[in-house]
């Protein structure tokens, strides 16, 4: 997605903020789902899983930080990428490792780009805090869907419906949010 100057009141890099922040919070509740689950059926995923949450905690309180500087609101979609989350997670830990893995894989593919086409926006903008928001968590979440796709996430055909649908869903939620 190609992001451009925002035709209504509220500007482009405090939308691509808020997205982020309820992307941050969807993701939250994706990993707390596939904890429930793993802590009964796949311990040996506890620790990653814990790490993964971790991260997401920070990124949205990141994200948070830089909305509340800029005296605004949660994003549109926020509850719905909450609710969302926790349902993807819970269906893909219900399928296994590699259901996780590809939920992993699926849904941080999507952020990356975006996280990348962001930077090359707020760059242009020269909108530092925001740009330093976006990149402070670039990383964790090439990490995260690099776990994901080394773990088998991305490559088994069995999972391929799963991946395609949890990647068009995290799509339409991030464009929806941006409106």
């Amino acid at each position: 997605m190609k992001y451009r100057d925002s035709s209504n009141s509220i500007d482009t890099p405090q939308k691509i903020l808020k997205v982020n922040h309820a992307g941050e919070f969807g993701a939250i509740n994706i990993y707390k789902s596939q904890l429930f689950v793993s802590k009964i059926f796949m311990r040996n995923l506890v620790p990653m899983l814990e790490d993964f949450l971790a991260d997401e905690q920070s990124h949205m309180d990141i994200f948070w930080e830089e909305i509340k500087y800029r005296n605004g609101l949660k994003c549109k979609s926020f509850w719905l990428c909450g609710l969302g989350g926790y349902f993807m997670g819970f269906i893909s830990a219900l399928l296994g490792e590699k259901g996780i893995m590809a939920c992993t894989w699926a849904v941080e593919s999507v952020v990356v780009n975006h996280l990348e086409n962001q930077l090359i926006y707020l760059a242009e903008k020269q909108d530092i805090q925001a740009y330093e928001a976006v990149s402070s968590i670039l990383e964790d979440e090439k990490n995260h869907r690099d776990t994901g796709f080394n773990n088998n996430g991305a490559g088994n055909f069995l999972y391929q419906p799963l991946r395609c649908i949890i990647s068009g869903f995290t799509e339409i939620i991030i464009r929806f949010g941006m409106r």
